[in-house]
């Protein structure tokens, strides 16, 4: 096979498992509309991917992730630093604000990806982010990792992915002061007002720049006066 027909067969099925990930399961009819690929093609891809363990087809005939994906998923997350640095930090969070903290990194793309998750102690509560992309655009979290947050502030976005939640987030920043990560809140937009997203706002703001300092960002030099 040619290495152009090598890179685009492998792109393919990037492409393909990255859609069956992200919708939480396809059809192979599904499969193949999602990546305008002809249903014969996203066959031979899907059973490529079965036999490594990649996918498995399930009830209804729909792919999901497979058990080799899990595996490898656990292992990134279980060695990435930084969320290993902001466990405590998101439990003493989600212990102040008693709303569901996440830690989220840049995505793929435009895309912000969460990677860590302390439920709150709410009895309505968000939950099951976890492994989820959102855009950088219009959402909390997606503000924060672009960096278009100034030293010390926080985001603010109410119904950016779901009807009735807000978010609350700010940023983490390394010692070149690139944004490593952010921390985040969310929770139902009628618990979420504007005082109370202000308070949520500075907890985060703390611990980010707790978390900022341990990765070496000098926080006293970029936060004005105004903020400390």
């Amino acid at each position: 096979m040619p290495p152009g027909d090598v890179t685009r067969s492998v792109s393919r099925t990037f492409e393909l498992l990255g859609a069956i990930i992200e919708d939480g399961g396809l059809t192979l009819a599904e499969a193949a509309k999602a990546t305008d690929l002809a249903p014969s093609t996203a066959l031979r891809l899907i059973r490529s991917l079965e036999q490594t363990g990649f996918v498995q087809r399930g009830r209804d005939n729909v792919y999901q992730a497979g058990s080799r994906l899990l595996q490898l998923g656990a292992q990134a997350i279980s060695d990435n630093q930084l969320l290993y640095r902001a466990q405590p930090a998101m439990e003493t969070i989600a212990e102040i604000t008693r709303e569901s903290t996440y830690l989220s990194i840049r995505g793929s793309s435009d895309t912000g990806l969460y990677i860590g998750q302390v439920q709150g102690t709410h009895a309505i509560r968000h939950m099951g982010w976890v492994g989820q992309t959102i855009p950088l655009a219009g959402t909390a979290a997606g503000t924060a990792l672009r960096g278009d947050l100034t030293p010390g502030s926080y985001a603010i976005a109410d119904d950016a992915i779901e009807e009735h939640s807000t978010g609350v987030a700010a940023p983490i920043v390394d010692a070149t002061g690139r944004v490593a990560g952010a921390l985040s809140i969310v929770g139902p937009t009628f618990r979420l007002t504007d005082d109370v997203c202000a308070q949520h706002g500075r907890v985060l703001v703390e611990y980010s720049g707790r978390l900022s300092a341990e990765l070496g960002a000098d926080i006293a030099a970029a936060v004005p006066d105004e903020q400390r």
